[in-house]
């Protein structure tokens, strides 16, 4: 099962992060953000692990239904379709009367509009598709110490961790439902499928300039390094990586940090405070990124993504 990607806002952030250029709102976000994205990363986890055999399974999607929304996970089957809100939650909560509380403390959002919107979707979707697939949304609470208590119906709508095995175990159904194979259902889904609306946040010239510059290292995070031949020694803890991974790892910083703007050689000569050459820098940019203008001032096409994502089965010539 190929991993989930954190979301190109998560991205940001963390970069952002790393390079101490966030304010209090920032780090909020990022903490909810990283929360969320262990929780779905858990039930990737549980359905790899009890899933059946054949399962087509979809991570953050969003689909455009009559409108956009994302979905946490999707599964198709022959049993039908199956969409998780996943929450990785922690606390006493309770849904009584309408209303949310927390810890006997009432709460304002209210947790099921992510899953009425998912629904609503999805069944405008399989409308178009074919009505007679059966569609069933659930929210996941995934997290060992949460809690909840809840009038009748609703509890048919969750998922709780201890209930997590049986309910991927029982999903199966026995006999097949559909009328179609299932890779013909997934074209015909996947047509609906987006890329996210909404772009990730940006990082204008003065926020730009309060960014720490320099080549971070990848294990404790210092900025000051030796530079060798053809590694980087991180002076703080010791750590060696090879020169072309880190130069195109920081890079890929750049770009999350920058994505609005094209890659140049200057931009990120200076970014990295001056640690290699234009010259190493644009050989790294030829190599690795499409170019987008020619010539003397040459920009490459910035796909706004971190290295592990953009190049997960690179093999580097030298290791760290």
């Amino acid at each position: 099962m190929e991993k989930r990607r954190q979301t190109k806002e998560h991205q940001w952030l963390r970069i952002m992060g790393e390079r101490d250029g966030l304010d209090e709102s920032g780090r909020r976000r990022l903490d909810a953000l990283d929360t969320g994205h262990a929780g779905e990363c858990e039930l990737d986890r549980w359905i790899e692990e009890f899933g059946g055999e054949g399962w087509r399974v979809y991570r953050d999607v969003w689909i455009d239904a009559g409108g956009p929304t994302q979905i946490d996970t999707m599964i198709v089957m022959e049993a039908g379709i199956f969409i998780f809100d996943v929450k990785n939650y922690s606390g006493a909560y309770a849904y009584s009367g309408g209303k949310w509380s927390v810890n006997g403390r009432p709460l304002i959002k209210d947790i099921f509009v992510q899953l009425k919107r998912s629904m609503e979707k999805v069944q405008y979707m399989m409308r178009e598709i074919d009505p007679s697939v059966p569609a069933e949304v659930r929210i996941v609470f995934i997290n060992e110490h949460f809690s909840f208590e809840a009038e009748g119906a609703v509890q048919d709508r969750v998922v709780m961790r201890h209930c997590l095995k049986k309910h991927i175990l029982g999903m199966d159904g026995g006999q097949p439902r559909l009328r179609v194979p299932v890779d013909v259902l997934c074209r015909e889904i996947e047509a609906f499928f987006i890329d996210c609306p909404y772009p990730p946040p940006r990082c204008d010239a003065a926020l730009y300039l309060r960014v720490d510059k320099g080549l971070r290292c990848h294990r404790c995070g210092k900025f000051e390094h030796e530079v060798m031949r053809y590694h980087f020694r991180c002076l703080g803890c010791g750590y060696r990586e090879a020169k072309e991974k880190a130069v195109l790892r920081s890079i890929c910083e750049y770009g999350v940090i920058r994505n609005d703007c094209m890659l140049r050689v200057a931009d990120i000569h200076r970014f990295l405070d001056g640690m290699v050459s234009e010259r190493y820098i644009r050989s790294i940019l030829i190599k690795y990124f499409r170019v987008a203008a020619r010539g003397r001032h040459a920009t490459y096409v910035n796909p706004g993504e971190v290295i592990e994502y953009l190049f997960a089965g690179v093999k580097f010539r030298y290791m760290d």
